[in-house]
C-alpha cells in the first residue's frame, strides 16, 4: 500500500470496526464512508445505483482490511451495521493502494 494513502486514511478516516465471523471479533480501524452519489461513474457502482429507496454509501478503506475477499463482512459505523453490497482494490502500478465498497444498512 502506498503510505501516503495510508497516512491519509489514517489520520482523517472515521474509526470503524469490520466483523467478519458473525460478530465473533472485530478489526478496528478508519475509512472514509459517505453517501454514494448517482453521478459516480465506475463498474463498481453501476450495479447498484438504481436501487429505489435505499441509501447507499461508498467507503474508502486501508486495503489489509481484506472486504474485497470478505464480502459476507459486517462494517460497522457509529454503532450501526452496514452489508457489503460489491468490493474491490484499487491497483495503481501494481500495488494495492486502498480498497473501496459499496455498502447499504443492514436490516438484520
Amino acid at each position: 500500500m502506498n503510505i501516503r494513502t495510508r497516512n491519509l486514511i489514517s489520520k482523517y478516516g472515521q474509526k470503524i470496526q469490520v466483523t467478519k465471523d458473525n460478530k465473533k471479533t472485530y478489526i478496528h480501524t478508519k475509512a472514509f464512508i459517505q453517501p454514494l452519489r448517482c453521478d459516480m461513474q465506475s463498474e463498481l457502482y453501476g450495479d447498484y445505483t438504481d436501487s429505489q429507496n435505499v441509501e447507499q454509501y461508498l467507503y474508502i478503506g486501508l486495503s489489509e482490511t481484506n472486504l474485497s475477499n470478505s464480502e459476507d463482512a459486517i462494517v460497522i459505523v457509529d454503532n450501526i451495521d452496514y452489508k457489503i453490497k460489491k468490493a474491490e482494490e484499487v491497483i495503481f502500478s501494481g500495488k494495492v493502494l486502498y480498497e473501496r465498497a459499496v455498502l447499504e444498512k443492514s436490516t438484520s
